[in-house]
C-alpha cells in the first residue's frame, strides 16, 4: 500500500460505531450475518493503524459525517496518519 500511496496525499479516517447500533443495523437492513458486529468490532481498529480523524456514524447522520470529513480535508493539508503508519513499518 505504501509504494503506491506514497504520492499522494492519503487521509485516514477511522470510522467507529458502538455496538449496540452496529446490531440495530445488522438486524435492520438484511444484508448482514447477524453476529458480525460482535466479531468485528473488537478487530477492526487493532493493528498499525493512524487516524488523522475519527467519526462516531452512532451520533451522526450520514450528511454530518461526511461534513465533519469534508470539512478536515479542507482545514488539514498535511495529514500525518499515513505518515506515521509508513514510520511504523520501517
Amino acid at each position: 500500500m505504501q509504494s503506491v500511496l506514497h504520492n499522494h496525499v492519503v487521509y485516514f479516517v477511522g470510522v467507529f460505531c458502538d455496538l449496540a447500533t452496529m446490531q440495530m443495523r445488522e438486524i435492520l437492513r438484511c444484508d448482514r450475518a447477524i453476529g458480525l458486529a460482535n466479531d468485528q468490532i473488537d478487530r477492526v481498529h487493532v493493528g498499525l493503524r493512524e487516524y488523522d480523524l475519527n467519526v462516531d456514524t452512532s451520533t451522526a447522520s450520514p450528511f454530518e459525517t461526511a461534513t465533519q470529513i469534508l470539512t478536515f480535508v479542507e482545514s488539514t493539508h498535511t495529514p500525518q496518519g499515513f505518515i506515521n503508519m509508513q514510520k511504523k513499518f520501517k
